[in-house]
């Protein structure tokens, strides 16, 4: 209780030292804003108010005077106070979606201004790669959102945020603090690597967004089709998203804003293990099952009755006890945040700072996720011809995390099997050993791993200039993505009887890695009556290099955190060290033409070099896209019933370069295990020679995906209801593919980079919404859905892709579960089929093909029919992959209360529940069963689907079949929100909404799991889209209430 009480005071420790820190910056922020219209003239006030198009007064209109740094804002009435140096005065008024106006004010009579609606302002404009277009002539495929409808959510990552938001976009994710995200865009379009690019404010970021604080975004886009990546060359195979971040305003205005919000995350929707009893039942009920006289070590040897010891070891240390271990290592964890930003500005300069913190604690104990961030960006023009500028964010990360989903071993599955008789401590006040099998004490581990945090600190942004002269812009930018990791793992000694440490250790990695981006481009636009022409060319290198270093000792004589380093160990001191860095050089041009903004058209083209591809460096990548605005033509006249109409389609190709740096070149190394040779058979005359570590491919190629896209914007009653459908279909030739050679081969690799195969992905995306608004009563309600299809059409020189032999014990206990052949969907489960269970002697005697089984035995189908149940009888026993996935997003308004809801459901898809393997089969027998167990099947239970129990197991129940695979498909509200508005008039013009959420209300589902929601593998970055579905245990999601302010002064 007093380490929790200690960690909270430090906790918010840091986040006052941060707001004092921003109080000391406010000052001299605040005095500069004030002096903002001292020029050294006598000052003159001029006051009126700026009204709408409806008469309505205009709260946040801005009213600049011409060439002076003088400026103002209207209050919530629309009436404003502006200094002006001199009359006459020439002053300009402009609100987002108005028409801009300049007048010239002779006197300083009050006035009274009303503006004009702009619609060509109403249009979003998204960003189009090296360039910003109006959302309405956009011929690709891009999917937006506004930052506001997530940023509030309680997760560290961006990318979380996004997870049901946009159609064919999907996120998923270990659900763990600060843990492993993950975005695939329309699906999986290939095997190896099928991240999409990210760009932050123009810069390739090759570190992740979660040192990006979500408070500091302005627009998120996801560029999902070939004609709108494809300028982005071969990084763009998988979709690219882009991200900008808040800039200062030119209107004149300064602003300070706080947003911040506390809550509480708990865990939810636990299995149920057997207690002490319930196992010692369980257990004797197989010993029955296989004709055999119940007898334990622990339970005792009466035939009739398990009975529980009072001490579980002849020491009489450990006394057995009844714990639910799942329970026990779960908690109820704070989660909070707090952002301040400032900016100011005004068309000649733009400034924004802000200063974030973040802290997460982890519902699985003394596991949890730390940020600070700090971003400054900032814009000057020069001569009304020169701007320069920068946009840069530093971030430091702390986490301690546990494997979940990784491999065997994870901290919830060991929960999942520890023997609920051993007490958490023994009477010594040390972690109760575990007499029945060599799994640690869950919370020892956990406290053992406590200190072992990983830290980085992130460094990213860029400098840019520009430079327009008539219609022609020039543009450089030097782009930066930094960031060092370090990571300490000190493992003390242990004594849990079967699971033991006899000497202690510490581990340390360090590593740095870095990617400049120079881009370099050329833009000419051009109005001719009702012609636009816009032409970009361009060009852009980019330079990657990694370096890390590794260190280890052993025994240690103190354990004390002090002296937790290196040179306090005094054995077996090993180290290591590697490094790679890889370059792309790029060429590309673009060019966009409409005319009367009616038929458009754009086409693309980008050449990329790399240095991973020895023989075949260069590619040439290029796309296509046309539209045709219905809506301006003469003929189209429906009124405000039917407003907007477009319909478009595309073709593009782009490449995938996304392997080793050194794929393509031999490798030697040496070192003690694999390359020191006797001589002449001499025991003492060792030589040290090479040993090869890379299998070359030098023909290795570019890998190219080709995608066809066709879709329609529909716009209807003055566009309050607006319709999206899209049809894809994308092909990928030439698959990067890590090919397994035999182990007799030698070296240290097993496996080798080839082209092989194709894979294809279709499907369709709907996005639809609803706006309007009657008297104080506003809503806006949103669907989308995303349908698509993947098979692997071809593969040339191996019958089906898996994992390989060599890891398959540490993933999936020597089981293969899935594979990827032809004619299947990437990643697809592979076994056996069962096909209920036997229920007598005599059904087993007519089936004739399973003669070990007994009744209660799972039957097997014979799917060759060759009169034999053996492996070649496995089969494709389901998918992973969805057959639909949508979002419904309802928000209301009424006066100044705001209601929001937001569901998300997948549909027709497929898991794989390993977990089954230790919990639900008594051969097994040293590990915890679930509590299922005691609905198993027995002659007086012939109805259940669980087969019975046994310790043998003579009919293998517990191979790999489709008694694993459950429906994955779910529904559930992700997210309510509440807030509440108040007046500005009343907080002398600040605006505040206070809100209150909830996250993770209810799931409903019919898997049988903690959570449907299984998140890619981490194990391998080159196999684990060959491994998706597989439930080994993964962290838990939490349910999650805060309360939060968003306010404005």
């Amino acid at each position: 209780m007093n380490n929790k009480i200690l960690t909270f005071i430090k906790i918010h420790a840091r986040v006052a030292k941060i707001i004092v820190a921003l109080a000391v910056l406010l000052l001299p922020f605040n005095s500069q804003a004030s002096k903002l219209g001292d020029t050294g003239a006598p000052q003159q006030i001029l006051t009126g108010t700026i009204l709408d198009n409806t008469g309505m007064p205009l709260p946040g209109a801005s009213i600049m005077q011409v060439n002076t740094s003088n400026g103002a804002s209207t209050d919530f009435d629309g009436n404003f106070k502006l200094t002006v140096s001199e009359l006459p005065a020439t002053i300009k008024i402009s609100y987002i979606g108005f028409k801009t106006q300049t007048l010239t004010i002779e006197t300083l009579e009050t006035i009274s201004i009303q503006l004009e609606q702009d619609d060509n302002a109403l249009d979003e404009v998204v960003i189009t790669g090296y360039g910003e277009q109006s959302r309405r002539n956009v011929t690709g495929s891009i999917a937006s959102i506004s930052p506001e409808e997530i940023t509030s959510l309680p997760t560290s990552d961006v990318t979380e945020m996004l997870e049901g938001r946009l159609p064919g976009v999907q996120i998923m994710s270990d659900n763990s603090p600060g843990g492993g995200t993950s975005i695939r865009v329309r699906g999986f379009g290939t095997i190896n690597n099928n991240d999409p690019l990210v760009v932050v404010d123009g810069v390739p970021v090759s570190n992740g967004l979660n040192g990006i604080n979500p408070s500091d975004i302005e627009t998120i886009q996801v560029l999902k089709d070939a004609a709108s990546s494809s300028i982005y060359g071969s990084r763009a195979a998988n979709g690219v998203v882009v991200v900008t971040t808040k800039k200062g305003s030119k209107n004149g205005s300064y602003a300070i804003s706080l947003d911040a919000y506390y809550g509480v995350q708990s865990s939810f929707n636990l299995p149920r293990m057997l207690n002490a009893q319930q196992y010692g039942d369980a257990l004797w009920q197989a010993y029955k099952n296989d004709g055999q006289t119940p007898a334990s070590d622990i339970y005792g040897n009466d035939p009739n009755n398990p009975v529980i010891p009072q001490w579980l070891n002849a020491d009489m240390t450990i006394p057995s006890s009844d714990v639910d271990w799942i329970d026990a290592i779960m908690q109820t964890a704070p989660v909070q945040s707090y952002n301040i930003s400032m900016s100011k500005g005004d068309e000649k300069a733009q400034h924004a700072f802000s200063i974030g913190y973040f802290n997460q604690e982890g519902i699985i104990k003394n596991t949890g996720f730390e940020r600070v961030s700090a971003r400054f960006n900032s814009s000057y023009k020069i001569m009304d011809l020169i701007t320069v500028g920068e946009n840069f964010t530093a971030s430091y990360k702390e986490r301690v995390s546990v494997g979940t989903n990784s491999s065997l071993g994870s901290i919830v599955y060991n929960a999942l099997q520890f023997p609920s008789i051993v007490p958490i401590k023994d009477i010594n006040g040390n972690y109760g050993g575990n007499p029945i099998n060599d799994i640690s004490n869950p919370l020892g581990s956990l406290n053992r791993s406590k200190d072992n945090k990983e830290k980085s600190i992130q460094a990213l942004g860029n400098v840019f200039a520009e430079v327009a002269i008539s219609d022609f812009t020039a543009r450089t930018s030097l782009g930066l993505d930094y960031q060092a990791n370090n990571r300490r793992s000190f493992s003390p000694i242990y004594d849990e009887i079967l699971s033991q440490n006899v000497v202690n250790s510490l581990s340390t990695s360090n590593s740095f890695n870095y990617q400049l981006t120079w881009t370099n481009t050329l833009n000419y636009s051009k109005k001719i009556d009702l012609n636009n022409l816009e032409v970009l060319v361009g060009q852009e290198a980019i330079k990657y290099y990694y370096e890390g270093f590794d260190a280890s000792r052993q025994n240690f004589l103190y354990e004390d955190p002090n002296f937790q380093y290196l040179s306090f160990g005094t054995e077996n001191q090993l180290n290591s060290g590697s490094a790679n860095e890889w370059a792309l050089n790029s060429y590309f041009g673009q060019l966009k033409y409409d005319y009367d903004q009616k038929y458009l058209l754009t086409a693309t083209i980008r050449r990329d070099g790399t240095s991973k591809l020895a023989n075949n460096n260069w590619g040439t990548f290029p796309a296509f896209s046309a539209g045709w605005r219905l809506d301006r033509e003469e003929f189209f006249d429906f009124g405000d019933a039917f407003t907007s109409f477009l319909i478009r389609g595309s073709w593009g190709q782009t490449g995938n370069q996304q392997v080793p740096s050194y794929s393509t070149v031999d490798s030697y190394s040496n070192n003690n295990a694999y390359s020191d040779y006797g001589i002449d058979g001499g025991q003492n005359n060792v030589s040290t020679g090479l040993t090869q570590t890379r299998v070359p491919n030098a023909d290795l190629e570019w890998e190219t995906s080709t995608q066809t896209t066709l879709g329609v914007d529909l716009g209807f009653f003055n566009n309050k209801l607006q319709l999206t459908a899209e049809y894809f279909d994308k092909k990928t030739e030439n698959i990067l593919v890590y090919n397994i050679i035999p182990l007799t081969y030698g070296g240290t690799n097993d496996g080798q980079w080839i082209n092989d195969g194709e894979m294809k992905n279709k499907g369709f995306e709907l996005d639809l919404s609803y706006a309007d608004k009657q008297g104080d009563f506003g809503y806006n309600i949103a669907l989308n859905l995303t349908a698509y299809k993947n098979e692997l059409t071809k593969l040339n020189s191996i019958p089906y892709l898996g994992i390989p032999s060599s890891t398959l014990h540490s993933v999936n206990f020597d089981q293969e579960v899935s594979r990827s052949a032809v004619g299947q969907a990437i990643g697809s489960f592979y076994g056996h089929v069962a096909s209920g269970i036997f229920q007598s002697a005599e059904e087993i005697a007519n089936y004739g093909l399973q003669p070990n089984a007994q009744p209660g035995d799972l039957r097997f189908e014979d799917v060759n029919d060759d009169g034999v149940i053996d492996s070649n009888d496995r089969t494709f026993i389901g998918s992973p992959h969805p057959d639909v996935q949508l979002g419904l997003n309802l928000n209301f308004t009424y006066k100044n209360f705001d209601l929001g809801m937001f569901f998300n459901g997948s549909f027709g898809n497929d898991l794989y529940n390993l977990t089954k393997y230790k919990t639900l089969f008594f051969n097994q027998a040293a590990y915890n069963k679930d509590s299922a167990v005691l609905n198993a099947w027995s002659p007086e239970n012939t109805d259940s689907s669980i087969p019975r129990l046994s310790l043998d197991d003579p009919n293998n129940n517990i191979r790999p079949s489709s008694y694993y695979v459950e429906d994955g498909s779910y529904f559930k509200l992700q997210n309510m929100q509440i807030g509440y508005t108040f007046e500005p008039q009343y907080l002398s013009g600040a605006k505040l909404r206070v809100f209150g959420q909830a996250t993770n209300l209810f799931t409903l589902t019919n898997y049988s799991g903690m959570n449907p929601q299984i998140g890619l593998q981490n194990y391998s970055s080159s196999n684990r889209n060959l491994d998706i579905g597989v439930d080994r245990g993964i962290y838990p999601p939490s349910r999650t209430f805060t309360f939060g302010i968003n306010a404005t002064f």
